[in-house]
């Protein structure tokens, strides 16, 4: 019995970790249930001592046979991650991945004589070393090619690359079609078919491009991406390539712009087309707007991107987002920050079309002309401010106070200090007591010294708590 252990609360609030190699080198590649028996095993290796670290106990928890764990654990020998040391009863020792992949696996050349032969064939360019050959082995008993597939991928790389392609360019292509589960025969053969299916219409793109040579293996892959993930046809892709500037169209920078049309859901010639006049259109647009507002930017795309498409699919069109930048203009806002903030207040009002915006502009120049009005009655020469427009607001549609009290509160509040401020008191007074003559207007003023209402008798009325709810609710809703 061990003197201390790990209790198994303990062991199963602790993580298992496992080992990156592993999961790069290993996993994509082995069975299922292998790899089942594999991360289990990990799990118990931290409490080898556990009473129920046993195979019955694997047997149990991972639904499998005890036959199946057996032939699980000697899969993972044979890559040289476990060790087997006994049989009967089974014993396995889990090794350091970085021992399996610092000792190259040797593997017996006997095994694979065709194999050998067939490869040299292919590459009757240069001599095959035994250090390629460990590779390929690699690939055939751990990646579990058909040597068949294999030696298809070879001469394929061949015909790309030529008869002294280098064994890591076949390497890669092997493990990148290994990730894809392309590995048996019949997957190469529909892959490589697909190529050659697709061999005169890339020819035409690369046409386009200015290349006259052979589709690299990238370019195919590409190709097919396009037409079969993407689901462009032929057509459209030759549009997109012939939109581009001929100095700069290569099968990457196509790549991009169509990947682009696809998040965007514009897959058809006439879809981009129309996209393409748009985006013209949107450009011109963000340049007479910037210069409406005196603003220049050299790059209009974040300009296009960040607020003009924005704006426009809120409903507006050049001459209410043109007229929209004049009016911010000379209020002194000028920048797009501020127009975007003056657009989507508009909007929560409805107001989007050029006969909205003209009617609200001309609402605001009426409503200026009465402030102006009082300003000067009250002594003060300026232009109209948004807080007086925010006062004026206040007086007129929250506490509805006639226009004949607020010339008499103007008149009063004349000369006082801060006259504006002593008007808006003032007028607040007469509000909370319900003041709607000139003649009750008249006896309830403010003292000099104290600026409290002198009340007259009768005069007052309370407010329930309901009422200034909504009140201090429609003061927080006025919009400038």
């Amino acid at each position: 019995m061990s003197f201390c252990k790990f209790s198994s609360e303990y062991v199963i609030s602790k993580e298992t970790q496992v080992d990156n190699l592993f999961i790069n080198e290993f996993l994509p590649y082995a069975p299922a249930e292998c790899v089942k028996v594999y991360l289990y095993g990990l799990y118990k290796c931290s409490n080898s001592g556990a009473y129920d670290n046993t195979i019955e106990n694997f047997a149990k928890v991972l639904n499998l046979t005890e036959e199946e764990i057996e032939d699980a654990f000697l899969y993972w020998q044979e890559q040289g991650l476990v060790q087997v040391l006994n049989t009967c009863p089974i014993e396995i020792r889990f090794m350091p991945l970085k021992n399996v992949i610092n000792n190259t696996k040797k593997y017996k050349p006997e095994e694979f004589a065709t194999f050998n032969r067939q490869v040299q064939e292919i590459l009757e360019g240069r001599q095959i070393t035994p250090t390629e050959y460990d590779e390929y082995y690699y690939l055939l008993k751990t990646l579990h090619f058909q040597p068949e597939a294999l030696l298809m991928i070879i001469k394929f790389c061949t015909q790309i690359k030529g008869a002294n392609v280098g064994y890591k360019y076949i390497l890669t292509v092997a493990k990148n079609w290994a990730n894809e589960g392309i590995t048996t025969t019949k997957s190469v053969e529909d892959r490589l078919l697909s190529y050659e299916q697709a061999g005169s219409d890339i020819e035409k793109i690369l046409k386009i491009c200015g290349a006259k040579r052979i589709a690299s293996l990238e370019e195919r892959e590409q190709f097919l991406k396009w037409t079969k993930e993407l689901g462009f046809d032929l057509k459209t892709i030759e549009y997109v390539a012939k939109l581009l500037k001929p100095s700069k169209v290569n099968f990457d920078k196509l790549d991009l712009k169509l990947t682009k049309y696809y998040e965007m859901k514009k897959l058809s010639i006439k879809e981009i087309e129309d996209y393409e006049k748009e985006k013209s259109y949107m450009y011109i647009l963000a340049k007479d707007i910037n210069k409406k507002m005196g603003l220049y930017y050299e790059n209009l795309e974040p300009v296009v991107d960040n607020y003009i498409t924005k704006w426009l699919n809120l409903g507006h069109t050049q001459s209410s987002l043109l007229a929209l930048a004049d009016y911010c203009f000379k209020n002194s806002i000028r920048t797009l920050e501020g127009l975007d903030s003056t657009i989507l207040k508009l909007y929560k009002l409805g107001i989007v079309s050029i006969e909205a915006i003209n009617q609200y502009m001309a609402e605001l120049i009426s409503l200026d002309k009465e402030i102006k009005e009082i300003l000067e009655k009250l002594g003060i020469a300026r232009l109209v401010t948004n807080q007086d427009r925010t006062y004026y607001k206040t007086w007129t549609q929250v506490w509805n106070i006639s226009n004949e009290l607020i010339d008499l509160g103007a008149s009063m509040s004349a000369g006082k200090f801060q006259p504006i401020q002593y008007l808006n008191k003032l007028l607040s007074n007469w509000h909370t007591n319900n003041i709607k003559t000139i003649e009750e207007a008249k006896n309830c003023t403010l003292t000099e010294k104290t600026t409290e209402p002198k009340i007259s008798a009768n005069k007052g009325r309370s407010y329930k708590k309901e009422e200034l709810d909504a009140l201090f609710d429609s003061l927080e809703e006025i919009e400038l």
